[in-house]
């Protein structure tokens, strides 16, 4: 990895990326199979009676004045590129609409909702209706039990006797579960097939658990107000799920500003790249992990040449943009394992796990040449006119463990004592500390090592 990951909150989960010729194959299969599902269903139902189109209505018209009234906050996940999954309340009125409604209308309230919920998220369009397809399966499976059940009946008034309780207890539970088990199948086996098989992943974590749990009685709560109070406990409790969206948006909201600001303590905010709090953990544990195996482990030093020039050359705003793109380069340099670092101002660590002497040259090398052909496009504030600039060197120093230490420390200083040499020698050069070691390593870089 070319710096330190972020957190798993932070980091977006598109089930349609890295997915292997067999997930994309469940996926097709499960989208027709799904649609054609609801196609039949739909032609074999009829038309709908004039309770179930007022009951169509209600729910609508509550889901979209919810999806209003939520809307600031789905699109602040927008704006913030956060796309990866959550529990979406509109389930409330998907589920609702399971218990009482008839195949062709849960269909059409399940692409109201999606297509209106769709133009302000704004998801990637491949992950959004492969999601749409899981939630109708949930939906046409969690309507098929009703009706197979007194349950649809009982949801659109008709009296439960007293020893009909326990029958219409389970059939909710048992509506619940089939809702539940349909998207987890649907979305679990996709994420399988991708490659990540964890229970948590397949089953979901227990906070998503919990919320779609409290999501799914509030969908019972408003199948039965549309059916039985006509419309007026469902405006109540449209308020009640507004407030309970509004206040899990609110928690969400936090939590992401919690992990940015995490982030932002193990980052340099110009480059991106690990700062040295971010770095120096796991470079050590790298470290370890190497003397463990007994394999070579090589440490980087890098010091843009004559920064102070390209400065003065370029102006404060334009040499960002060289450290910009000079960060850049160091992640295209590297392998995904290999640790990156602004070390501050115009220097760079880079440490490179299970690496001999000669990779790390070959490595290195290949930085010091890409930097020496990098071009940097500046825009000028006057003017708007955009150039591109280049003539950037670099210099860098390796040191290797075991072969000059164990510590990152005493790497480090290695590595910029040869740094060092590379300067005095004329720069854009790269300088390996020699193979028998110093007797310690000295703080001033003014000592010349002999390269190797």
């Amino acid at each position: 990895m070319s710096g330190i990951p972020l957190p798993r909150r932070i980091r977006a989960l598109d089930l349609l990326a890295h997915t292997t010729s067999s997930g994309f194959t469940w996926i097709v299969a499960t989208e027709v199979a799904i649609f054609a599902w609801a196609v039949v269903g739909a032609v074999s139902a009829g038309w709908p009676d004039s309770l179930s189109l007022r009951l169509f209505a209600l729910l609508t018209a509550f889901a979209i004045l919810h999806m209003e009234a939520t809307r600031p906050a789905e699109e602040r996940r927008r704006a913030a590129h956060l796309s990866g999954e959550h529990i979406d309340h509109t389930g409330v009125w998907t589920c609702a609409g399971a218990l009482v409604l008839p195949i062709p209308l849960v269909v059409a309230l399940v692409l109201v909702i999606r297509i209106r919920r769709y133009f302000i998220a704004r998801k990637p369009p491949g992950r959004y209706v492969f999601t749409t397809f899981a939630i109708t399966s949930s939906a046409l499976a969690a309507q098929a039990l009703a009706t197979a059940t007194p349950l649809h009946n009982w949801v659109r008034g008709a009296r439960v006797e007293p020893n009909e309780v326990l029958a219409a207890t389970a059939a909710v539970a048992a509506a619940f579960g089939v809702y539940y088990l349909a998207q987890t199948v649907v979305i679990g086996i996709a994420r399988g097939l991708r490659g990540d098989w964890s229970w948590v992943s397949i089953l979901g974590h227990r906070k998503e658990n919990a919320d779609l749990a409290i999501t799914l009685c509030l969908g019972l709560i408003a199948a039965w107000g549309a059916g039985v109070a006509y419309g007026l406990l469902l405006a109540a409790l449209s308020v009640v799920v507004v407030g309970y969206t509004r206040h899990t948006q609110r928690i969400e909201q936090l939590e992401l500003e919690r992990d940015r600001l995490e982030v932002d303590a193990l980052h340099d905010p110009l480059t991106g790249l690990a700062n040295q709090r971010g770095f120096n953990p796991a470079a050590a544990l790298a470290l370890v992990a190497d003397q463990a195996r007994r394999r070579p482990t090589a440490v980087m030093m890098f010091d843009l040449d004559r920064f102070k020039q390209v400065n003065s050359r370029l102006g404060h705003l334009g040499a960002n943009e060289v450290l910009k793109a000079l960060a850049g380069v160091l992640r295209t340099s590297v392998r995904r394992d290999d640790l990156v670092c602004r070390w501050g101002g115009e220097e760079f660590t880079v440490l490179l796990p299970s690496t001999s002497r000669a990779d790390a040259w070959a490595i290195a090398e290949r930085i010091r040449s890409a930097v020496e052909s990098m071009a940097v496009e500046l825009t000028k504030a006057a003017g708007g006119r955009t150039e591109l600039v280049g003539d950037f060197t670099i210099s860098g120093g390796i040191a290797l463990s075991p072969e000059h230490g164990t510590d990152l420390a005493t790497l480090q200083e290695y590595a910029d004592q040869a740094l060092a040499e590379a300067k005095d020698s004329g720069r854009n050069q790269i300088r390996l500390t020699p193979a028998v070691p110093l007797p310690g390593p000295r703080s001033n870089r003014e000592r010349t090592l002999d390269p190797s």
